[in-house]
């Protein structure tokens, strides 16, 4: 076992690229072997069951999306999960603050802007991209990331269950990340 609790499964590449390549199999062998040690990761840094097991979904999720990108030369395929990790702890941790981000910060986030004219063309990106949205989805996502409420608060604010709420954050994130792809905007 690693410092992150993961026993090294000697054929974790080639799990990588089968899970990738939608093998439900080895994406279940990778889940098993990360999903508890992403969890425990998620609930130190982030203090917060629910954000812990947001973590595990969204990083289990960009581990299948960008598989493609590991290099094992790089190291080992632990290291890509966590690395992974560490910057969705980060994104999970912006987006649970309280206070609503100014255009310019998450015109930052999303990519190295110089000037005011990209932030304004990015921002205008954004809200492009928003409007691709179904109205549920974006509302989801307008009230977790324009106004800070956390998914237990949005679920109150739209009397809809958290489950609910979760899943529909899930699938409006997935689409939302897609539409800003097909408008040029990537991280």
């Amino acid at each position: 076992m690693d410092e992150h609790g993961v026993t090294n499964l000697g054929g974790e590449p080639g799990l990588l690229a089968s899970a990738a390549s939608g093998d439900e199999r080895a994406a279940s062998v990778l889940y098993d072997a990360y999903a508890d040690a992403l969890y425990g990761y998620g609930l130190h840094h982030l203090g917060d069951r629910e954000l812990a097991e947001e973590l595990v979904q969204r990083v289990l999720e960009k581990v299948w999306r960008r598989a493609h990108t590991y290099d094992p030369s790089r190291g080992p395929v632990r290291a890509f999960v966590f690395a992974i990790a560490r910057s969705t702890v980060a994104d999970l941790w912006r987006a649970s603050a309280r206070a609503p981000h100014p255009i310019g910060e998450v015109a930052a986030e999303v990519g190295a802007v110089d000037d005011v004219a990209d932030r304004l063309l990015l921002a205008a990106t954004v809200r492009a991209a928003l409007e691709r949205l179904t109205p549920d989805h974006r509302r989801v996502l307008e009230l977790a990331y324009s106004r800070g409420l956390t998914q237990r608060e949005v679920a109150e604010v739209l009397d809809l269950p958290l489950g609910t709420v979760k899943s529909r954050t899930y699938y409006a994130l997935k689409a939302f990340r897609l539409a800003c792809e097909e408008l040029g905007v990537t991280r």
